[in-house]
Parts: C-alpha cells; structure tokens; sequence
C-alpha cells in the first residue's frame, strides 16, 4: 500500500522534477488560501500558445491539496470538477489559488481558481479531497 510520502517529484510543486512546473504554494493568512504563480512553458500547450486544459486541471487539484495540507490534512484527491471560464495562454504569468471550504469526517471539501493580474478568472474548480 502506497504511504503517499513527498519525494519531491511532484509534477506540479517537486522539487526535484526538472520536467515539472516546481510551483511554490505559500498560505495568505488575510484570505485563508494557499497560493502560487505559474507560467505555462510552450510545451504545455494543446491548440497553439494556447495552455492544454488538463495542465489547467492538474494545477487546480494541485492548489486544493496544498490548501489541505496547509491546515493539516493529508489528502487525495476523490473527486474534481473544473470549470473552464477563458483560454489561458503560454508564457503568461498567472496566480492559482485554493481553499477549504469544510471538512465533514475523512471528506474535505475544497476549491480553486487559476487568475490573471487583473483578477479575471479563466478555470476554477471545485474537489472532494479524501483524508489518508
């Protein structure tokens, strides 16, 4: 049975991936969200410089386990909805977020949206984490 340790080779936030985007996710205390920017590499793209949708997805998920994880809880991912607003497009700088919403026994309920500078939203999401 896998003990979901962090080997830093994640996809998204490791470390140790020289493939991945190596996000870093820092807590905001005034908004209760835990935080990163990405920029999407050209090679990240679907249509041209245009992001691929399941990146968008991936760092949304991302952005609700480290939400989690900031108030403690060790999770996966059960279930995810993602709901694309706007294209986002490579080499753009971009701010992710995510948040608890409530917790209800070993089911965290959480959220997430991916920004630009201006506040507008292209992709959010909503998730059911699962405590381990």
């Amino acid at each position: 049975m896998n003990d979901f340790n962090d080997d830093q080779n994640c996809f998204v936030c490791g470390k140790k991936n020289t493939a991945g985007l190596q996000l870093e996710f820092a807590p905001n205390p005034r908004s209760g969200e835990t935080e990163a920017r990405v920029a999407f590499p050209v090679q990240l793209q679907g249509w041209r410089s245009t992001v691929h949708g399941g990146l968008l997805a991936t760092v949304l998920d991302e952005s609700m386990i480290k939400a989690a994880a900031a108030c403690g809880f060790k999770c996966v991912t059960a279930e995810i909805t993602v709901k694309f607003k706007k294209p986002a497009m490579t080499g753009t700088a971009y701010a992710v977020a995510g948040k608890i919403m409530e917790t209800r026994g070993r089911i965290v309920v959480a959220e997430s949206r991916i920004r630009d500078d201006s506040g507008e939203i292209f992709a959010s999401a909503t998730g059911k984490l699962f405590k381990v």
